[in-house]
């Protein structure tokens, strides 16, 4: 029979405790995130929080209402595929690598009109955003689109044109293109004398309304090959998917127009509408680099068009046989769609916010996990051998063990730009 003793009074030392906190300190990771001002903030996340949980830290420090549109890229040299931190998933599933983690907080889904944003504060992490895929190549703008939105950009810091305060040259430490023509400057500053009036938030609505005309605003891009294995880019915007090669739109598939989009292994299939003329539906074939950036794709897709095609996301199927026999992806998009995250700015935006505007400063690095027009050569997809042959109209063969995402037709939203609503 053992004895009880009561713990003395003297001095003692809590193992127990002690073990907790090393092992707390073993499972957290160190997450850095290039913010839009080119600053670098390190968050400390458990390994085993789920990506919201960074995302939310991201969120609270920025003190960001309308969170919707943004998102996190990951930093991922393996693959030419852009690749967002999945806010459903742990956090240890998703950065593999050593601690510390690089990430970029970027905007997700561009709206197709910025007045949508309900805070100035929102446009300007937009306006940010532009700024910097413009400066590095990410969004190409023909010159004197660029001259133009320059002059918005320098509105917004500098203020009205000034003779006294801005003489010649005053523009010589801004960059705003890869590779300015000469006068660029001179062009910029004639745009420049001609908004003097305007508050950096009307500057910045200008800028954004400007850029939202340009051929790839919004457009997530994605390398692929086509059926005659030539090299192509994959864009996914709110409208639906886009096909350019050498530079050129060669096909635009509306959401409207698509029946279901599926992918196996690193097929990428787009099943389309059968037309009048037509006796079966059409299935088009692309080949992406490999499995991981071709479920990229496939999540860029089913998340744009839940978000500017539905108003609200499609709940999980809850049945058992459905959880354990599904033949489809149980991946979907659980955020807020466009008209509820409009909705919600509506309701809690802080429309008198008052914030402070990071001055222009050079870039450091470029944009980490970005896809640019400058980067198809590069980034050739011919260093692994990649062929694509003609597809049947049908589903391809082993279907079931792909993924799916079924667009039914249906009546469009009254608020979109682009016509037809899905679900799984």
């Amino acid at each position: 029979m053992s004895a009880r003793f009561r713990l003395p009074a003297g001095r003692s030392y809590n193992v127990r405790a002690t073990e907790l906190e090393r092992d707390r300190q073993h499972t957290q990771v160190v997450c850095n995130v290039l913010l839009l001002d080119n600053s670098v903030q390190a968050f400390r996340v458990s390994k085993s929080d789920h990506g919201q949980v960074l995302l939310d830290a991201v969120f609270r420090h920025l003190e960001l209402t309308e969170r919707d549109y943004f998102g996190l890229h990951v930093a991922d040299d393996a693959s030419d595929a852009p690749r967002w931190l999945d806010p459903n998933k742990p956090i240890r599933k998703q950065l593999k690598r050593g601690s510390p983690h690089s990430l970029s907080f970027r905007v997700k889904f561009f709206v197709t009109d910025p007045s949508k944003l309900q805070e100035e504060y929102t446009r300007y992490q937009y306006f940010l955003q532009i700024k910097q895929d413009i400066l590095t190549g990410r969004l190409p703008c023909p010159n004197n689109t660029a001259a133009l939105l320059a002059s918005y950009a320098v509105q917004s810091e500098l203020g009205d044109y000034n003779e006294a305060e801005h003489s010649s040259g005053y523009l010589s430490e801004y960059c705003f293109i890869p590779a300015p023509p000469q006068d660029f400057h001179k062009e910029v500053s004639k745009h420049h004398q001609q908004h003097s009036g305007l508050t950096p938030a009307q500057a910045e609505l200008n800028y954004l309304n400007t850029a939202r005309t340009l051929e790839l605003y919004g457009v997530e891009l994605h390398y692929a090959r086509d059926q005659r294995n030539a090299e192509i880019l994959m864009g996914v915007m709110s409208a639906g998917v886009v096909v350019y090669q050498n530079r050129v739109r060669k096909n635009f598939f509306q959401w409207l127009k698509i029946v279901k989009i599926s992918f196996k292994s690193k097929q990428f299939f787009i099943q389309l509408r059968r037309e009048a003329t037509e006796t079966r539906e059409t299935l088009l074939g692309f080949n992406m680099v490999n499995y991981r950036a071709c479920k990229n794709l496939w999540k860029a897709c089913v998340e744009h068009h839940t978000f500017f095609r539905l108003e609200q996301p499609i709940p999980p199927q809850k049945n058992f046989f459905a959880h354990y026999f599904s033949l489809g992806s149980k991946y979907r998009y659980c955020g807020r769609t466009e008209v509820q995250s409009v909705q919600y700015g509506k309701e809690k935006a802080v429309k008198d916010r008052v914030f402070a505007r990071s001055p222009s400063k050079p870039l450091a690095r470029k944009l980490m996990g970005g896809t640019d027009w400058e980067s198809v050569s590069r980034n050739s997809l011919s260093d692994e051998r990649l062929e694509t042959q003609s597809l049947p109209t049908r589903s391809p063969p082993g279907q079931k063990r792909g993924k799916l995402w079924r667009l039914p037709l249906t009546p469009p939203l009254s608020n979109s730009n682009c016509t037809g609503r899905g679900r799984a």
